[in-house]
């Protein structure tokens, strides 16, 4: 390959390479000055990689590591963690087998003889993924165990890396319970050492085990605290996987409007890596959910998104199938029969090519449910047939309630009464009165009213209709509540006209808004067509009462849907013209849970004037002077409710029959909801005491490492009087050290003497420190023996002792020296006996280089030096020191039995805490103080700065076209530009925010480390 000559080269040299000639001095002299990585360099370096691949920024995290490795060979930590960097970054892209390549040659033993045990199982648990996303899962759990059972004590951080790889890989095979409770190992480890990722990844496992269980709500809580926990840092991988299944804990609770705004944060964050197909993944349930509350031309927007993404990463891609299916449900509602068929037979056959039976069985029920729209019932029995078989062979129960549904209303088509009612006695039997089977519920009731229409029982279909609209309603579901309405219409229509027209106009209005043309068509001809003028049929009024006590009695699924049904039956039962169901509301206040025939206006009214009502002649009053029935439901475990009726005598059944019956199973049905979301929550509130007291040294915590080596530091001086100098951060505590070495020295039972040397002016300092005669200076009216000689006998504490002025430090240095000092206005010096301990958070080398400290008085400081860590070097302390600070300012402020949430702590375990102990002790005695008797302290009662919410907007760093249009390099190489860039993004972070290094570095996407070597790099001090 030819090469061209650099800058400096001679024409002689070009010649000789001309002519293949190799100058091997030349090579010698440039191999031996050529600058090796060091192994920090080198680590540094994947620090930065680890944050580009939480970012999701694999492609230029794999560029990197190619380059780290070739530089590694002989670096045998950092080569093997490269490595491990490797397999993550390939496992993103999905290129598993590839991902267990990269660290593969680890699998012997030989091969890790020269790492340490935080190497070695980072490398096993990575080749335990790699086995678990190839499909070998048995080897990966064995893997994965023999690596606790070997290095079960290496620390906590090892053994939360083991666990929270056994959670995904139980994850992987479907075993949600053992998944959880390693999650929740992984994180009882994570918590000891404050690792935000541990921490948020184990949430994250503990989340996805509650949904996929059936805990929605506590899954949905998880996710949440493992968001909060990521924070603002440049995580957008994990933000979009959090997100993403936040939106799918929402789709199982029927909150679509909420699961649409975490989806749209999953998809912000997506675009933002580089993985393409969980951005079509976003965008594909993000149409699913537009589709649920009657947005179609979004939706539409959003499954076209997702199938270009999808398929610009590979035409016939797992997701592809997906999307496929989506699109063509959203042209069946719409009436597009054809485009809909054509996109769900690609869809099966795609996933069947693919060999995934869940897709295929999804994209089966709806093209069978498009067959049904087309009224081909044999081809519906049989795609719903080949529907069950794979939901069976899955284990899917939903998919076998969905795929029976369809088999149902195919044999309805047929007129096969009999199988159709037993599919539907099937389905009923597997379905669960929980809040996730019910749009099964509601689905079932719709097929049991066509049932009963073609039987000819149209009272009950009618209550079957009005149950499915009830639950419809509820969840949101546009289309299928417009189509409960108008079968609820058709069935008024032979029994009751009067009612039928309000039910297929409002079909008819919904329908059209939807664009659902073939349905719109429908309700349209059956509103047209409606007689008016047929009279009422009789029906038999026990026959009614017992359908409506069945229809109450079923509807306890959940206490909203209970009182849906309610103000549903008595619309329609008792001709109320009003009817509003109230209850109370956070603040005492009533409001409204559900309303028909009144504006919104109207409810607010309603509403204030029912919270007006506290007694029964109040209520009397009230029901007199408004034509109204206001009837109070009260059970013995639930919150009370109020049911208003209007006009006053509409309050009751036909035939006068009182509701009472009807009001008593619905008292009855609230107490089971309230005992059921009780239950709920007693099992998922159990926690372990994890923060009691503890009786330690009064304002000393200590168990980490760095601090328990400080002790040790401290025990041993406990004899001697030999200056010290505590140097470390503000807010660590320095002044505690100081304290804790006096309390155990010969001097303890004499004064400890705290001065500040910035707490007075510099021109008074000299005497405040070695006192001063009456007269010696104007304004000294008295005498002033000075704080040396007041700590004599015991300790002087001098604190910021960097901010000494210069004139006066010769003085502390003859002191120290000596043993004497002269106040001002005194002819001769003294004797004083005083231990000095002193105390800085500046660098005194750097001072004294730059002049501003004497060189001298330094070393006569630093005899003995003690360095305090920062809070983020000592995250094991932090449960400790909250659980302090909580008992002590409870008993300060007179509170009692305040407790705090692991959450609330998780969020201080990996808070940065630039003001450390300090900061954290004014957070603790905030809340306690703002806190009540019995109060429970939770993420959200701890101050803006500790709840970072990462928001997924563009990043707002510095970049090469921001810069000022003179500050561009025109000469040198692209490699001196781009270093110049670096060093003024460097700069201007450290300005910005005052030479916080943790601030700094997280705005650049940089770990702490990493800065401080790119600072020492580009010679930028921290206070740049």
């Amino acid at each position: 390959m030819d090469k061209s000559v650099g800058p400096g080269g001679n024409p002689e040299s070009k010649t000789s390479n001309e002519r293949g000639v190799v100058d091997f001095a030349d090579a010698r002299v440039r191999l031996r000055t050529r600058t090796r990585p060091s192994n920090e360099s080198l680590l540094a370096e994947l620090d930065e990689i680890h944050s580009l691949l939480d970012q999701g920024l694999s492609t230029e995290a794999k560029d990197r590591l190619a380059l780290v490795i070739a530089s590694a060979r002989n670096h045998p930590t950092a080569l093997a963690l490269a490595r491990c960097a490797l397999a993550t970054a390939l496992e993103q892209q999905g290129h598993y087998r590839d991902s267990l390549a990269a660290v593969a040659m680890y699998e012997a033993p030989e091969s890790l003889a020269k790492l340490d045990d935080k190497t070695i199982v980072a490398l096993r648990v990575q080749i335990g993924l790699g086995y678990n996303y190839t499909g070998d899962h048995p080897k990966a759990i064995a893997m994965l165990k023999s690596t606790r059972r070997d290095y079960a004590e290496s620390g906590p951080v090892n053994l939360g890396l083991i666990y929270s790889a056994l959670s995904r890989v139980y994850r992987t095979i479907s075993e949600f319970p053992i998944a959880r409770d390693y999650a929740e190992r992984a994180l009882d480890n994570f918590r000891q050492t404050g690792d935000w990722r541990g921490l948020a990844e184990s949430y994250f496992g503990v989340g996805v085990a509650d949904i996929q269980e059936g805990n929605y709500e506590a899954g949905l809580e998880n996710l949440a605290q493992a968001q909060k926990l990521i924070g603002d840092r440049p995580a957008a991988y994990m933000l979009g996987r959090t997100y993403a299944n936040m939106a799918g804990a929402c789709w199982f609770l029927k909150r679509p409007q909420e699961g649409i705004d975490y989806l749209k944060k999953a998809i912000t964050y997506y675009e933002r890596t580089d993985h393409k197909t969980n951005a079509a993944d976003g965008y594909n349930n993000l149409g699913i959910n537009l589709i649920l509350i009657g947005q179609w031309d979004r939706a539409q927007e959003a499954l076209e998104r997702a199938l270009s993404l999808a398929t610009e990463v590979d035409e016939r891609g797992d997701k592809v199938p997906m999307i496929l299916d989506s699109l063509g449900e959203l042209h069946m509602l719409r009436g597009n029969l054809e485009e809909a068929e054509d996109y769900l037979r690609r869809a099966v056959a795609l996933a069947t090519e693919n060999g995934n039976k869940w897709y295929a069985a999804q994209a089966l029920r709806t093209l069978g449910r498009c067959y049904l729209t087309i009224k081909d019932a044999t081809k519906a029995l049989a795609r719903a047939a080949e529907a069950l078989t794979l939901a069976e062979s899955i284990g899917d129960r939903q998919a076998i309630c969905e795929s029976r549904l369809i088999a149902a209303e195919a044999h309805l088509q047929t007129h096969d009464l009999d199988e159709s009612a037993k599919e539907l006695q099937r389905v009923t039997a597997d379905t669960t009165d929980s809040a996730t089977d019910l749009g099964f519920t509601g689905e079932t009731h719709r097929l049991l009213g066509m049932l009963g229409m073609l039987r000819s029982d149209e009272a009950a279909a009618a209550q079957h209709f009005g149950s499915s609209v009830s639950i419809f309603d509820m969840l949101g579901d546009r289309y299928r509540s417009a189509r409960a309405h108008f079968q609820l219409g058709k069935a008024y229509a032979a029994t009751v006209p009067s009612r039928a027209a309000e039910h297929l106009a409002r079909a008819v209005n919904t329908f059209r808004e939807l664009g659902a043309r073939l349905d719109l068509a429908l309700a349209e001809d059956a509103l047209a067509n409606l007689d008016r003028t047929q009279p009422e049929r009789n029906q038999e009024q026990s026959a009614v009462t017992q359908l409506l006590t069945l229809r109450l009695a079923e509807a306890v699924a959940s206490r909203e849907l209970l009182l849906r049904e309610l103000a549903a039956v008595m619309r329609q039962e008792t001709g109320a013209e009003r009817v509003v169901i109230t209850e109370q509301g956070e603040r005492n206040e009533q409001r409204v849970v559900v309303a028909l025939g009144t504006t919104p206006s109207e409810n607010l009214r309603i509403a204030s004037e029912l919270g007006m009502l506290k007694d029964e002649a109040a209520r009397d009053r009230y029901c007199r002077k408004q034509d109204a029935e206001v009837i109070f439901l009260r059970s013995t475990n639930a919150a009370p409710a109020t049911l208003y009726l209007s006009p006053r005598s509409r309050s009751t059944l036909p035939k006068g029959i009182s509701i009472d019956p009807l009001l008593r199973v619905v008292e009855l049905g609230m107490d089971v909801c309230a005992l059921r979301a009780g239950a709920q929550r007693g099992g998922s509130s159990e926690q372990s005491d994890e923060l009691a007291g503890s009786s330690l040294m009064p304002g000393f915590i200590h168990s980490s490492p760095a601090m328990t080596q400080l002790v040790e530091e401290v025990h041993k001086i406990r004899s001697s009087d030999v200056t010290v100098l505590v140097t470390g951060e503000s807010g660590t505590g320095k002044e505690l050290v100081a304290r804790a070495i006096h309390a155990i020295s010969s001097r303890r039972a004499k004064v400890f003497v705290p001065f500040n040397c910035t707490a007075v002016p510099k021109e008074l300092s000299e005497g405040y420190l070695f006192g001063y005669r009456r007269g010696a200076f104007t304004g000294a009216v008295s005498d002033s023996q000075g704080v040396i000689r007041t700590a004599a006998g015991g300790t002087l504490f001098l604190d910021e002792v960097g901010d000494l002025p210069l004139d006066v430090q010769p003085k502390l240095l003859r002191f120290l020296q000596e043993g004497e000092i002269q106040a001002l206005g005194e002819q001769r010096p003294a004797k004083v006996d005083v231990r000095i301990i002193a105390a800085t958070n500046t660098d005194l080398e750097e001072m004294v280089a730059q002049g501003r400290f004497r060189e001298d008085l330094y070393y006569r400081l630093n005899v003995i030096r003690l360095r305090v860590p920062p809070l983020r070097e000592r995250r094991s302390e932090i449960p400790t020191i909250v659980n302090y600070y909580l008992n002590h300012y409870s008993a300060k402020f007179g509170r009692k039995d305040i407790q705090i949430t692991p959450q609330a702590v998780d969020l201080l375990m990996v808070s940065e805490w630039p003001g450390n102990v300090r900061q954290l002790c004014n957070e603790i005695q905030r809340v306690v103080a703002r806190g009540e008797d019995g109060a429970l302290i939770t993420p959200e009662q701890l101050s803006p700065e500790l709840q970072r919410t990462s928001s997924p907007t563009a990043p707002s760093s510095a970049s090469i076209a921001t810069l000022p249009a003179g500050s561009a390099q025109t000469t040198g190489t692209l490699a001196d530009a781009l270093a110049e860039v670096e060093r003024r993004m460097i700069a201007d972070a450290m300005r910005r925010h005052g030479g916080n290094i943790s601030r700094a570095a997280r705005e650049l996407g940089l770990t702490r480390r990493g800065l401080y070597l790119k600072l020492e790099r580009h010679d930028l001090s921290a206070s740049a």
